[in-house]
């Protein structure tokens, strides 16, 4: 069996392998935002209140000569609200709808219990079911941004307060994680009339054109659960994979890394290619799960000293974990371009997000991953060209470099970066997750604070208080945001 690895730039996708067809092979996605996040609970019987629901609204917020709908599709659990309870909403970001993102399980529904809230989670326009026109061409996609997508929750806030829950002043918390979290804060910014509180988990805030702090924070995160040795073995291995390439040796990384084809040295994109697949494969295999101990497992593998070299060591890691059943590893820049070419919303890379992800980072976020940084161990072969070159051959030749980069710039400047004017929000990040470099991690005022959790990747306030699995720390943290956000909810009249 042959394997694709992809560098997919996506932020949702719940799957880890996709299959393109049955003449096709399977595919590995180590997409760049959403796998990195931690993997959603597995559905449990907790889940059996939680209903989906879909509720109308407009297809182009600004354009009132265009008066179309469609059906935003939400979960809703109702389990614990009482008269005048708020409304808790978990927005999706780039991820499929999944129960586990309100159920029994999650801190969201804990809050809910104690408050009497309805908690709901709320699906992003052209993510999983939520297709406003049915289609991903460019055309379609241009309805694609966060303004619009703004404006969806706006009009979800009002469905809920007036047909669900039958009171228009009922207090609204919007919350998510990723992108979700980003959203979430910016509708702070955007709506505050319309959200009372709001939490930002690992909330991507900051868009970055290049970034390079992503491989850096990797980095140090690895030093320090894994080891200097660890980090010594991959600068090691990537180095002398780019003068094995320079030197007209490359056969020895097609054999020792089990390629389906030989590199092209002469082709600058697809050697850029080949080394943000290797960099991808260890960065979504230690972050996939949201535990630490990742690093230390691959860490400790890497490091073996039963191999003569650490080129040998890292191949023999990367071999078992991409390249099963003695298949080999595609690494064809064409096949991956194509595959994020198709338009069907209803294929599997439709419904997981891959192509959507793109286009917003291309046209508004970046979080491009790059090699730039010297604290890093991946070389210097990843670079914004091999990202100008996918945004332009996937979208088109009116994706310049010059518009990725303005349109980083555009989104900081109308939502404020890392620096946003808001009040009654509270952000967390864990101090290993690589993410926290486009986050906030510092206090903006008296009702805007952060807290740092030590030890922990991204998304670990995100579940219910556990004395037993927690750390000190993360339960402190949980506690805290209980308490803040019902003041910011109920400042006059504590429940």
């Amino acid at each position: 069996m042959k394997f694709l690895a992809v560098l997919l730039l996506a932020i949702c996708g719940a799957s880890f392998a996709a299959k393109l067809s049955a003449s096709q092979r399977t595919v590995l996605t180590p997409s760049f935002l959403n796998k990195y996040r931690s993997a959603p609970a597995k559905p449990s019987p907790r889940n059996a209140n939680i209903t989906e629901e879909f509720f109308t609204t407009e297809v182009d917020h600004f354009n009132n000569q265009d008066l179309a709908t469609w059906s935003n599709r939400y979960l809703s659990l109702m389990d614990h609200f009482v008269e005048g309870g708020p409304v808790l909403i978990f927005l999706s970001g780039d991820t499929p709808l999944d129960p586990s993102m309100i159920d029994d399980g999650t801190l969201i529904n804990e809050m809910a219990r104690d408050m009497g809230g309805a908690v709901f989670a709320l699906e992003t326009r052209f993510y999983g079911e939520s297709q406003p026109v049915g289609d991903l061409t460019v055309e379609s996609l241009r309805l694609l941004n966060t303004d619009q997508i703004l404006a969806d929750v706006a009009d979800f806030v009002v469905h809920v307060r007036r047909t669900v829950v039958d009171n228009p002043f009922a207090h609204p918390l919007v919350t998510g994680t990723g992108l979700g979290g980003g959203l979430a804060t910016w509708f702070r910014v955007r709506y505050p009339h319309l959200v009372d509180a709001t939490w930002s988990s690992s909330g991507f805030i900051r868009a970055v054109y290049d970034f390079q702090e992503f491989s850096s924070g990797w980095a140090e995160t690895a030093i320090e659960v894994g080891s200097n040795e660890c980090y010594n073995r991959i600068f090691i291995t990537f180095h002398v994979a780019q003068n094995l390439i320079d030197a007209g040796f490359g056969d020895v990384l097609y054999e020792k890394l089990n390629l389906c084809s030989p590199i092209d040295s002469e082709d600058r994109i697809a050697v850029s290619y080949f080394f943000s697949v290797l960099m991808t494969s260890i960065e979504l295999y230690t972050l996939r799960n949201g535990n630490v101990d990742e690093f230390r497992i691959v860490c400790d593998d890497i490091s073996n000293d039963d191999f003569g070299t650490s080129l040998e060591a890292f191949a023999n890691w990367f071999n078992q974990q991409f390249a099963a059943d003695d298949g080999c590893v595609i690494i064809n820049f064409d096949q991956f371009v194509e595959t994020l070419k198709q338009t069907s919303a209803t294929t599997e890379f439709g419904q997981t997000g891959e192509r959507q992800v793109l286009y917003q980072q291309c046209t508004e976020y970046g979080w491009f991953i790059t090699t730039d940084s010297d604290l890093q161990p991946f070389g210097e072969r990843v670079q914004m060209e091999l990202y100008h070159e996918m945004c332009r051959r996937v979208f088109g030749d009116w994706i310049t470099p010059q518009l990725m980069f303005r349109s980083t710039m555009r989104m900081n400047e109308r939502f404020g970066g890392d620096t946003p004017n808001v009040m009654q929000i509270h952000f967390t990040n864990g101090a290993f997750d690589p993410w926290r470099r486009a986050s906030i991690l510092g206090d903006l005022n008296a009702y805007a604070l952060t807290d740092v959790i030590p030890g922990e990747l991204a998304g670990a306030d995100l579940r219910a208080i556990s004395e037993e699995t927690d750390s000190t720390e993360l339960v402190e943290v949980k506690r805290r945001l209980k308490e803040l956000l019902e003041s910011y909810l109920f400042p006059f009249n504590p429940r």
